[in-house]
């Protein structure tokens, strides 16, 4: 992190669970080149998606340095993560928790109607040990199937916002895997505010910074394409800081893919 301009990494990054039907893309043979990744990425931030039980413990294991905050989706808590990593050198986390994003977000494995799975966000709050400037950061699934739990879940995300931001009000980051293209109306509901809370305004990280008006994939399943519709994964940020650069990041490591989404990495500023 570079302390004199207050500038800082994040990323959201799905990691594609550990199936068999990947064969030669299965964890395994990817984890070592992920964990590498984050290492050199310089993100002190980083939400990630479908994270299964093994991988968590191969992360925790591997990752030297980094500390992971959220529970799984599941009623008994395994199942999908979608945790928040942090830089231990960098941030110090203060507060963390799992909703889920359902009708009853405080109850575990709860899922909205016509949701496949249960799906959650996890929240952090950090202070940077260098400024002691501190963010609120959420990281989020949505469902891939479900217009209603997709809407759903970007009204309980906010909800949950307005009562952080009313008790105590900090720069705030979002992040996920949002399964829709940039189109679709939930993401022309993020980025325009279309809610009620006098305290949240969030922007489009990626929409506002990129220069092209060329469109990109995030997700590509395995097989590298760039350009199309599929932009699945987003950052959001408040009005309180500024957005220095951001990129789709395409590495490979001898010819393989870290996963079937591409990570999004943002560099950004704490306005004055």
């Amino acid at each position: 992190m570079n302390n004199l301009q207050e500038t800082f990494k994040v990323m959201t990054f799905n990691l594609r669970k550990d199936s068999f039907f990947d064969r030669r893309n299965r964890w395994t043979y990817r984890k070592d080149m992920v964990i590498d990744f984050i290492k050199k990425s310089n993100a002190c931030i980083v939400g990630v998606q479908e994270l299964l039980p093994n991988m968590k413990k191969d992360i925790e294991e591997k990752l030297e340095g980094f500390s992971l905050f959220g529970q799984g989706r599941s009623k008994e808590f395994s199942d999908e993560h979608s945790d928040i990593i942090v830089s231990n050198d960098d941030v110090e986390v203060d507060f963390s928790k799992t909703i889920w994003l359902s009708k009853s977000p405080e109850k575990s494995g709860s899922r909205a109607f016509m949701a496949f799975f249960p799906r959650i966000c996890t929240i952090c709050e950090v202070t940077f040990k260098s400024s002691g400037r501190k963010v609120r950061v959420y990281n989020a699934h949505f469902d891939h199937i479900s217009g209603f739990a997709r809407a759903l879940s970007v009204k309980i995300i906010w909800e949950y916002m307005d009562k952080f931001q009313s008790e105590n009000p900090m720069p705030t980051i979002l992040m996920g895997d949002f399964n829709v293209s940039p189109k679709n109306r939930i993401i022309s509901k993020l980025r325009g505010n279309h809610h009620n809370y006098q305290n949240i305004e969030l922007k489009d990280a990626y929409h506002e910074k990129s220069k092209s008006t060329m469109r990109y994939n995030t997700y590509h399943g395995f097989t590298g394409r760039v350009h199309g519709s599929r932009q699945l994964d987003y950052i959001f940020v408040s009005n309180d800081l500024e957005v220095v650069n951001i990129k789709i990041d395409r590495t490979r490591q001898d010819g393989k893919f870290l996963s079937d989404h591409y990570p999004i990495v943002a560099e950004l500023k704490f306005k004055e």
